[in-house]
């Protein structure tokens, strides 16, 4: 079968989080396998017709994902997706509308909750030190003119998983990584704004007291409170009007 590189460029989201979409509907489709491999940033760039840094924060939002391994010298290759009817091929046909947003924290609330609850009865010494380090960073970060909107989210997908981790029980750990696939649209880049980020840092903050304190009551009500102060947030009426500055204009920034 013959990939259809530059249908990668067609759609009304960021340069980066359109090509990782399209991908991740032709991995959903069937049109990309496991083992599969990606062409190289330079030539997928040019097929797709975007900057080669569009290319290379997709793939890495794809890393992120466990969707695709990349090594040096070897390249992008396709990672084989558990029951892909769940996961990429239902990301593949999710769109930014309210509707879905709200469908995606309503899912987190149910699943990310009991999970702090879990992470702070059970988790070791080791995972709370590094639970606590991901957010020194994350404040260090929001301390530094020059930071990224990207290494934030990056930072908040560590933070979540690592609770995750911290339950103790794999099919909780895989079951929020298959929801961190549908959790895409909540975290979209344009929903990135500085209230929010500063927020969620602080919220980070309080849930790893909790932890730290093994007060799973507690972990649970901060990780619910946090969910909802996003949702509010992400939902309001001016929420696109205090974009994070790097995650402004993509458009503008492609030429």
């Amino acid at each position: 079968m013959t990939v259809d590189w530059s249908s990668l460029g067609e759609s009304e989201l960021s340069v980066s989080e359109r090509v990782a979409e399209q991908l991740v509907r032709l991995i959903g489709q069937g049109q990309l396998h496991h083992g599969d491999r990606i062409p190289s940033e330079r030539e997928l760039s040019q097929l797709v017709g975007v900057s080669r840094t569009s290319v290379r924060e997709a793939l890495r939002h794809l890393e992120m994902r466990g969707m695709v391994d990349r090594r040096r010298g070897r390249g992008t290759v396709i990672v084989s997706i558990e029951r892909p009817e769940l996961g990429a091929a239902m990301l593949g046909s999710m769109s930014a509308s309210g509707r879905v947003l709200r469908e995606v924290m309503d899912l987190r609330a149910v699943v990310e909750p009991p999970i702090a609850e879990r992470a702070a009865a059970r988790g070791t010494s080791s995972q709370i030190k590094a639970l606590g380090a991901l957010v020194d960073r994350a404040e260090e970060l929001q301390s530094l003119d020059h930071a990224s909107v990207e290494s934030f989210i990056e930072l908040d997908v560590a933070f979540h998983t690592a609770l995750a981790r911290m339950t103790q029980n794999q099919m909780l750990e895989r079951l929020l990584g298959i929801t961190n696939e549908w959790m895409g649209p909540s975290r979209s880049h344009t929903l990135q704004t500085e209230r929010r980020v500063h927020r969620s840092i602080a919220a980070h903050r309080q849930i790893f007291d909790a932890v730290r304190r093994r007060d799973p009551r507690q972990a649970n009500v901060m990780m619910t409170l946090h969910l909802d102060d996003i949702l509010a947030i992400i939902t309001s009426d001016g929420h696109a009007e205090a974009v994070w500055p790097s995650a402004a204009a993509p458009q503008e920034r492609e030429q």
